[in-house]
């Protein structure tokens, strides 16, 4: 397998950055249009987990066929956009640049649509804000592999500190390195991404307790859309375990499909093909002739 050499971890980002000024703050987002333009077919929206930026949706878009079109905001302390110094990082924040974005998708995306929101991680807890808070624009959401979808243990902010503060202290080869070492089941294509997130992170963000907000069953009994919940294996490194997932499922009330794959708390990496198939087929079911 071809390997991601240091030049092209210092390429320019995939897709195309655009800067909003919203009432919430500034947001930084990354957008892929679909190859043809889109009509007719939903947006999706993406948010990525701790510690990432919206970039390492661009190889997603990409497995996508670029069908359809691709937004992905960073969170507040990732990327582009700034985190406002507090005494605790609040994820319930988030939902309001994310929904800053969503208002403003016919500016960003160029068009109207439907809007399918996916979540990774701590980004499914955005997600389904999100979704609660927009019925009339969501028509589905998409959890992979969501914090808080339990009461276990999620991790401190200063556990996320040390590791972040390590990867950002490697030169571009050694930080490539790690990923390959950490992660030898991703496709190749998502090393570049992940690097750069990593260099985006504000330590200064980490270096707060985190505020997880309400847990994940607590927001989806908001949320009106149909939801699509896809969880890897907790004894491969998930978080979100078969009870668990049938939990949040029965908190849904316009239903939930649960997809559970043989892989980590990285499906769409650790299992991509199944994964983006999943991610087709609910896209492909609000499309409009």
């Amino acid at each position: 397998m071809r390997t991601v050499s240091a030049q092209e971890f210092a390429a320019p980002p995939a897709g195309v950055a655009v800067r909003l000024r919203t009432e919430a703050g500034e947001v930084r987002v990354r957008v892929w249009p679909a190859a043809d333009g889109g009509v007719g077919r939903p947006i999706l929206l993406c948010h990525h987990g701790w510690a990432s930026t919206g970039e390492v949706f661009g190889p997603l878009a990409t497995a996508l066929g670029r069908r359809w079109t691709v937004v992905a905001p960073d969170a507040p302390g990732h990327g582009g956009t700034p985190w406002t110094p507090a005494p605790r990082y609040r994820v319930a924040d988030h939902a309001a640049t994310a929904l800053a974005v969503l208002d403003r998708l016919p500016k960003v995306a160029g068009r109207r649509a439907d809007v399918v929101v996916h979540g990774h991680s701590l980004g499914a807890l955005t997600a389904a804000r999100v979704a609660a808070a927009r019925p009339d624009v969501v028509v589905h959401l998409v959890l992979e592999d969501p914090a808080r979808a339990s009461l276990r243990r999620v991790p401190t902010a200063a556990s996320m500190r040390a590791g972040t503060a390590a990867l950002q202290a490697l030169d571009d080869d050694a930080l490539l390195a790690a990923g390959r070492a950490g992660a030898p089941t991703w496709p190749d294509d998502e090393f570049g991404p992940w690097a750069r997130s990593k260099r985006e992170v504000s330590l200064a963000a980490l270096s707060v307790p985190a505020d997880w907000g309400e847990p994940l069953v607590e927001l989806l009994a908001d949320v009106r859309a149909p939801v699509t919940l896809v969880h890897g294996q907790v004894s491969r490194g998930g978080v979100v375990s078969a009870i668990a997932a049938r939990r949040c499922a029965a908190a849904c009330r316009g239903g939930c499909e649960i997809v559970a794959l043989d892989c980590g708390h990285n499906p769409r990496r650790e299992a991509r093909e199944p994964f983006i198939a999943v991610l087709a087929s609910v896209l492909g079911r609000h499309e409009r002739s």
